[in-house]
């Protein structure tokens, strides 16, 4: 049975480059708008830019963090979706129906924004977890790591709408990592 890592490591790039055809496949403007290319390539240089910024930072910044936290969701990838869809989907959601009362409202605002701000970091976080997966485990993580990651982030966030939600859906990995960090960090 071949290893997480290797498994990992040919899984994401090429579940990445499978999408490419079907980014090209998408209508991206209505008919008689401007050339439908243009939209892929500018959606395509955004998500990069975006991501790679946001991993190289991570990796630049805190980088003890961002190799424990890389290394956590390749030890166990399962309680790192797990987690990111209890911190990014039914924490939110449950926020929002809470924020339904007036008392409820002080305590929503703040946990939606802190929410918003775990977000930003796992993505910075997946990004990194990505481009090193890919690159290769040398046993810590670099900015290069994070580049790489925006890269390859950036090709399925370039397809209209199933990139937006796919690229959404990795990112919980890395939302799931820091969410757990700090629930960890706060309950003891």
């Amino acid at each position: 049975m071949p290893s997480k890592h290797a498994v990992s490591s040919l899984g994401s790039p090429l579940a990445i480059l499978g999408l490419a055809g079907v980014a090209t496949a998408q209508p991206t403007a209505p008919s008689g708008a401007a050339d439908p290319a243009l939209g892929v390539v500018f959606r395509f240089g955004i998500g990069f830019v975006v991501f790679a910024v946001l991993g190289a930072a991570a990796a630049a910044i805190g980088p003890t963090y961002t190799t424990n936290a890389v290394r956590e969701i390749q030890n166990d990838p399962g309680s790192a979706i797990g987690w990111g869809i209890l911190v990014g989907i039914l924490l939110p959601i449950g926020l929002v129906l809470l924020a339904l009362t007036v008392i409820g409202a002080l305590v929503s605002i703040p946990g939606l924004l802190l929410i918003g701000v775990l977000g930003i970091v796992g993505s910075g976080i997946t990004a990194v977890w990505v481009g090193n997966s890919v690159i290769g485990d040398d046993g810590s993580v670099s900015a290069t790591d994070g580049v790489a990651g925006g890269l390859l982030l950036a090709v399925p966030f370039a397809i209209p709408v199933v990139g937006g939600l796919l690229v959404n859906l990795v990112t919980l990995v890395g939302l799931g990592v820091v969410g757990r960090g700090l629930y960890e960090n706060w309950s003891d």
